[in-house]
């Protein structure tokens, strides 16, 4: 019976967020029940679709017995996400967003990459999708390279592998208990910072395997805002949290790379938004972050420096 259990068990659990995408959900899952890859369980989490998403998921469960839906209240894609990670039985996890799309060879690729490198995390190249019929361009003869240290990949400034979560296959092990923030923008950064620092290794395949939609209500494309100022500087301190209480070590290099890139990115947005209440609001942010010692000057170009003293000396 034991031996028969262990046998039942998938190798990758896919985990796919659904919210409100009924216009590109099958192509989704298409492009997942497609895989040549077959060992797998493809969780999908129903975050309180008001579309015709839970009909299609519940259709598609019908034909093949690897589709397993989680049905919730809409609590946000990192709960989603966090959902399905405490029911995932595989030994590697991969994270596919609805409205995206991947190549048939995406984690098979990715596996055999992780398996024969010894890496613990592999990764590959995407195309962006601009339009509805969009489609994957191979890029011919693909090289994969091993990186000695993961985190240092991910920290480089010229960061090529990119810190979304959906081009990525983790092994179960290194994701541990690491979970994603619930309630926040750009979620995504932060826990492939914590996991990214329990690896050893890394492993890139420069191929484009996975198919990223753009879209025009992308949390990106949105107007600066309140929340996006808070959720910025929540992900600065669970960041700090996590490398302060595990790898003290390794945090001024995280705060000298990332976390100036966020301090840069939060400041440009702030001005871009000519919104007086926002600068003021950024300004008693950085403040805070950099009383706490959480943020400083190094990591920022002699430019941005200038745009920090702004923000620490902004008045009413």
């Amino acid at each position: 019976m034991v031996k028969n259990e262990k046998k039942s068990m998938p190798l990758i659990s896919v985990i796919v967020p659904v919210y409100n995408t009924e216009k590109y959900l099958p192509r989704c899952l298409d492009s997942i029940i497609a895989q040549t890859f077959t060992d797998i369980e493809i969780i999908c989490v129903d975050d309180g679709s008001t579309d015709n998403s839970a009909e299609i998921l519940k259709q598609y469960a019908k034909t093949d017995k690897r589709i397993k839906i989680i049905t919730q209240k809409n609590n946000g894609l990192s709960a989603a996400r966090n959902a399905a990670l405490e029911k995932a039985k595989g030994k590697y996890v991969s994270f596919i967003d609805s409205d995206d799309f991947v190549a048939d060879s995406f984690l098979k690729k990715l596996f055999t990459a992780l398996n024969e490198s010894k890496c613990r995390i592999s990764g590959c190249d995407f195309q962006k999708i601009k339009d509805e019929c969009g489609y994957i361009k191979n890029n011919g003869k693909p090289k994969k390279k091993v990186y000695d240290n993961a985190l240092d990949v991910l920290l480089n400034r010229h960061n090529f592998i990119h810190f979304n979560v959906w081009n990525k296959l983790y092994t179960r092990e290194i994701i541990g208990d690491i979970r994603f923030i619930e309630g926040i923008y750009f979620e995504d950064w932060i826990f492939n910072c914590c996991v990214f620092s329990k690896a050893e290794k890394f492993c890139w395949i420069d191929d484009k395997l996975y198919g990223y939609r753009l879209s025009e209500n992308s949390i990106m494309r949105s107007p600066f805002s309140y929340k996006k100022i808070n959720d910025y500087a929540t992900g600065i301190k669970a960041v700090y949290k996590y490398f302060s209480d595990n790898l003290p070590d390794k945090w001024q290099k995280v705060r000298r790379t990332r976390i100036s890139r966020t301090v840069k990115m939060l400041m440009n947005a702030s001005m871009r938004s000519h919104d007086e209440n926002i600068i003021r609001e950024t300004a008693y942010t950085l403040k805070e972050l950099y009383e706490a010692n959480l943020i400083g000057f190094e990591g920022l170009s002699l430019i941005n420096k200038i745009k920090l003293l702004y923000f620490l000396h902004h008045k009413k």
